[in-house]
């Protein structure tokens, strides 16, 4: 239903296409003013005439226009006929509707035939003036923007640089010709190229062994240097557990002190004669070379008398200018001074208690 009622309303436009029209938003700008009977004679006149460029359509907007004079119809200045031409060219089909226009399929058959007509006749001047005008309008501009442009001129000098010829080939004559192929071709020459290609083949394959046994060394001195550095790490690390070790022995084992010494409950004068021995007492005289001796009283622990050793004085020496104190009372010491070198006891000794 809807396709028979689309149908209808596009007879019924084209129909009544010949009143006048509202100008809607959807309508192009080129078909406005043109009714039917006036796209009918653009159509015939550009079936007639067959345009193909500027010249061409201004010719027949003329005659279009004088047409509409006559016949009472809008005149249609610059390229709005041409316009209204191609816009039947790009009509789109309508969606809905099977049927296509009368008017655009007479455009596209003239389309067909003024490409066919631009394809089999040459092209007058006339046909493409307006081409021919903008490319001298162009050279026109070129040609004063060329001549507005200043040249100056290069500042750097060029010398020139004074070369040897190339030599000349000279082709080889019939003599030197056969000359060379017979050194060329010669078997002593051919026998000693082989030589030394054979030569050449032997030093290359032992240059190819001699690299491979340096690259095989190469890994092998990396391997070993890797296991080196791990043997010398572990080393390390087995010294330093060792000293953990030994220190922690140390610190657990007792402290080690030396045994004092053991005192003889033997005599020190054992074996001595000529030992006095007072109640316990050894007597030590000490004679001094300047004048002066000394009596020295020394404990003796020994039970038996008989053991004596020699006695061991504790002297020392005064001089003749020094005072004499006695301290036998507190060490057991009896000091005896003279004036002069006699030798002779001024104080006797006092006995022990």
């Amino acid at each position: 239903k809807g396709k028979h009622k689309r149908c209808n309303d596009s007879d019924s436009d084209s129909d009544t296409e010949e009143r006048p029209t509202k100008r809607g938003p959807e309508r192009p700008a080129s078909s406005s003013n043109f009714s039917k009977k006036a796209t009918n004679v653009v159509l015939d006149l550009a079936q007639k005439r067959l345009p193909t460029g500027p010249k061409a359509w201004d010719h027949l907007t003329k005659a279009f226009n004088r047409w509409a004079v006559r016949n009472s119809e809008p005149e249609h200045p610059g390229k709005l006929v041409e316009n209204r031409y191609k816009h039947l060219l790009k009509h789109k089909k309508p969606t809905g509707d099977p049927h296509c226009p009368d008017k655009v399929k007479r455009a596209h058959r003239i389309e067909v035939l003024i490409n066919q007509s631009a394809d089999t006749r040459e092209l007058s001047d006339s046909d493409v003036a307006g081409a021919a005008n903008n490319d001298n309008d162009n050279d026109d501009n070129s040609s004063l923007s060329d001549d507005s442009v200043e040249i100056l001129a290069s500042s750097t000098k060029r010398t020139a640089v004074a070369r040897r010829a190339p030599p000349l080939r000279r082709h080889l004559n019939a003599p030197e010709l056969v000359d060379k192929l017979s050194k060329v071709f010669d078997p002593a020459v051919q026998k000693a190229r082989d030589k030394d290609r054979a030569e050449r083949s032997f030093q290359n394959t032992h240059m190819l062994a001699l690299t491979g046994q340096l690259r095989d060394s190469q890994a092998s001195n990396d391997q070993l240097y890797r296991e080196h550095a791990a043997l010398q790490s572990r080393i390390y690390e087995l010294e330093r557990v060792h000293n953990r070790a030994e220190m922690r022995l140390e610190f657990h084992q007792p402290p080690v002190f030396d045994a004092p010494p053991t005192r003889s409950s033997g005599s020190r004068f054992k074996n001595v004669s000529d030992v006095v021995r007072v109640n316990g007492h050894v007597k030590c005289k000490t004679v001094y070379p300047e004048g002066g001796r000394c009596t020295t009283w020394i404990p003796d622990h020994s039970d038996d008398e008989k053991e004596n050793e020699a006695p061991i004085a504790f002297t020392s020496r005064l001089s003749h200018n020094t005072p004499r104190f006695d301290s036998s009372s507190t060490w057991g010491l009896d000091v005896v001074s003279s004036t002069t070198n006699t030798g002779v006891d001024l104080a006797p000794a006092p006995s022990p208690s």
